[in-house]
């Protein structure tokens, strides 16, 4: 009996000490690099510095310098599916507005990788008239970071939906080629 109660504490100590098991590091936790994470922010705060009241157009940076190429031919596709007319689109997708009425300058920006290199910046301003909550997924072109895609509390992906849309009005045919 003490020979049976010493070996059921023996194998239960052995049972404490044994090592835990190690999950690989994930793709996302070996790209969160605090360089990245600073280049990151830096690369939002210049994308928000021209959005303000007293903002002119030409302090918003030019398409090219902001969205990743995939984001880019996607809305390109999207005005050309519409051939001049509102397609998707109708605002900025950086803003979610129309007209920025507020200061966006001084967003603060939670950072996160979310894997294959790429990083999520959640976007968010308390505004009771005007909010804002955005989660912006980077990607690096080159050097420099851009947007790959942005979601919205009601569309997950601009990419999706711009995609999407484009084939929408792809199948439909212009008016004077309906046939009755």
């Amino acid at each position: 009996m003490k020979t049976t109660g010493t070996m059921i504490l023996a194998l239960a100590l052995a049972a404490c000490h044994q090592e835990p098991a190690v999950s690989p590091p994930t793709t996302a936790s070996a790209t969160a690099n605090p360089a990245d994470i600073t280049s990151a922010r830096a690369f939002l705060t210049h994308i928000y510095a021209g959005y303000h009241p007293d903002g002119a157009l030409e302090e918003i940076l030019p398409d090219e310098e902001v969205y990743a190429p995939a984001l880019l031919a996607a809305i390109q596709a999207n005005r050309e599916a519409y051939s001049g007319e509102v397609g998707y689109l109708n605002g900025d997708p950086l803003c979610d507005c129309q007209d920025f009425a507020q200061d966006l300058r001084h967003l603060d920006f939670a950072i996160e990788p979310v894997g294959d290199g790429q990083l999520q910046a959640t976007v968010a301003l308390e505004d009771p008239e005007h909010p804002l909550d955005l989660r912006l997924t980077l990607q690096r072109d080159g050097v420099r970071w851009r947007v790959a895609d942005i979601a919205t509390l009601t569309e997950p992906s601009l990419l999706q939906a711009l995609q999407r849309d484009t084939r929408a009005a792809g199948q439909e045919l212009p008016v004077a080629e309906k046939t009755p």
